[in-house]
């Protein structure tokens, strides 16, 4: 990066001044993974946004990078010419620094750029990718689109320590993933790399608790391998030493971690379960998996929600976890709340035929994708202290239908859930809650065919002192695209892009 950011009074200096709505001109080109809420943990301390504001020549753009608070009242403009390549993939607030990830596809750089909250840079940390690195990193960010953005989420923050990320990477044969810590208070990094006995593999970032990082990975010995083993990795904050490497299929039920909570003052993974020794990657599930982790990997406890016997009291589901007009649940998030119950948010999908791919697939010996996966409606369950099933309600939207690759169309619904959600592919947005849990809100978004609106619209499902509220906000506009970042709780972003007045508008609107 050339003359790149400087950042002033970033966090710790939020105006009075409440300035509601904001316009950029000039802005040649957007998309959405270059603008973004700067969060600490779910609360919204700011905004960037990253554009090209002028074309230099065929290789050289003009960028700026907009830096706002949280009431969108501009920090710092900064303006630099660069390839006509770079692009930013994230941004993550630790609490006391903040770091950009850009990537420079003419000479496959990443560049991890920190800086402190006097908003001078204090550390820049670069990762070079190899040819072979490059093109399966591509297709895991998809860069095929870029107005379209990705939501491929691969840097997590450490409270006031540092950032972790995971990306794709190439070892040799091997399709692997690679951490890395990038620290902010000195310059510290360690890499971790899983290579050895297996030929890919998957990794998604669960937690940090009490110095130790946990990760999901999901392992084949070749490519023609479809029963993938399932490990918990646990690295050490300080070196990336690693600490814990626990196959899942060695508990009460085999089980597939999908994130980690700290819950009522423990941390808890969860996930679905499966019949003991059971192949994750095509198997029904049997319900969800509470599973207590202390910081050496030592399991505390292990809670088993079934099907058939839990939820089925409150929502007809069959035992394999089949719901109606709904499908099978992919778990988004848990959320505590005050009175020590914990609310579970998910989206309904299942596996349909794909038509046309079969009979393309027939016609001309394709590898089309034999199947689809339709996304339904939200659902809301709720449980106790101790994770037995309460409440649950399903929440009605629009639904989706998404073909599947060929290579994956055999697999079982936790892992294409997976593969929906790198893919952004959910109407499930984000949650939010406040420090002493009494209110929180579900966003995701949905569109309607109504008598008086059809559009897109943004939706929420709030608790506030145990009552359960919903709210709707159209979003259709005359603009060329829109999108919603996370506001304050209790409120969006609208950013309203004019292609033609190369113009970006920017808006709060209210929830309950």
């Amino acid at each position: 990066m050339k003359k790149l950011l400087t950042v002033t009074a970033l966090i710790g200096l939020m105006f009075f001044a409440r300035s509601q709505n904001m316009t950029i001109e000039n802005v040649q080109k957007v998309a959405l993974r270059n603008s973004n809420a700067i969060k600490e943990g779910s609360d919204v301390k700011g905004y960037y946004f990253f554009y090209v504001s002028d074309k230099i020549d065929k290789r050289t753009n003009e960028y700026t990078l907009r830096i706002m608070d949280e009431n969108l009242k501009l920090l710092k403009d900064i303006k630099f010419q660069d390839s006509k390549d770079v692009v930013v993939l994230e941004s993550s607030f630790n609490g006391t620094d903040l770091v950009f990830l850009f990537y420079n596809t003419d000479n496959r750089t990443l560049d991890y750029q920190v800086y402190g909250a006097d908003g001078k840079k204090k550390f820049n940390y670069t990762r070079e990718l190899t040819k072979k690195e490059q093109g399966f990193f591509n297709e895991s960010y998809q860069f095929s689109d870029e107005e379209d953005g990705h939501t491929y989420k691969g840097l997590y923050p450490i409270e006031g320590k540092g950032f972790i990320s995971i990306m794709p990477s190439r070892e040799d044969k091997d399709f692997t993933f690679q951490v890395d810590f990038f620290s902010s208070e000195k310059r510290k990094q360690w890499s971790y790399t899983p290579t050895l006995g297996g030929k890919r593999f998957v990794g998604d970032y669960l937690g940090t608790y009490n110095g130790v990082v946990y990760i999901e990975v999901l392992r084949t010995t070749s490519n023609f391998d479809s029963n993938p083993d399932s490990y918990i990795l646990g690295l050490a904050e300080e070196t990336g030493k690693l600490l814990v490497e626990k196959p899942t299929d060695k508990f009460k039920y085999s089980f597939y971690p999908a994130s980690m909570s700290q819950i009522n003052g423990k941390s808890y993974i969860y996930g679905e379960y499966f019949d003991p020794g059971s192949n994750i990657a095509k198997s029904k599930s049997l319900g969800f998996a509470f599973v207590g982790i202390d910081e050496k990997g030592t399991i505390t406890s292990e809670k088993y929600s079934s099907w058939a016997n839990d939820l089925a009291k409150y929502i007809p589901v069959s035992a394999r976890g089949k719901i109606e007009d709904f499908g099978f649940v992919y778990m988004h998030n848990m959320l505590p709340a005050a009175d020590g119950s914990v609310y579970a948010v998910g989206e309904g999908m299942f596996k349909i035929a794909n038509t046309v791919g079969i009979l393309a697939s027939v016609a001309t010996q394709s590898t089309q994708s034999l199947v689809k996966v339709k996304v339904t409606n939200m659902i809301l369950i709720k449980f106790d202290k101790d994770f037995n099933v309460t409440e649950a309600k399903i929440y009605e939207k629009n639904t989706n239908t998404i073909p599947m690759p060929s290579t994956v169309g055999l697999a079982t619904l936790p892992i294409l859930g997976r593969l929906l959600k790198a893919y952004g592919a959910f109407d499930y947005s984000y949650s939010q809650s406040n420090k002493d849990h009494s209110s929180f809100s579900i966003c995701y978004s949905d569109y309607v065919k109504g008598k008086d609106y059809k559009g897109g619209t943004f939706n929420s499902i709030s608790y506030n002192d145990g009552k359960i509220t919903t709210d709707r906000i159209n979003t259709k506009s005359d603009a060329t695209r829109s999108y919603v970042l996370p506001g304050k709780q209790g409120q969006v972003l609208i950013l309203d892009y004019y292609k033609k007045a190369k113009r970006l508008d920017a808006h709060f609107e209210k929830l309950n």
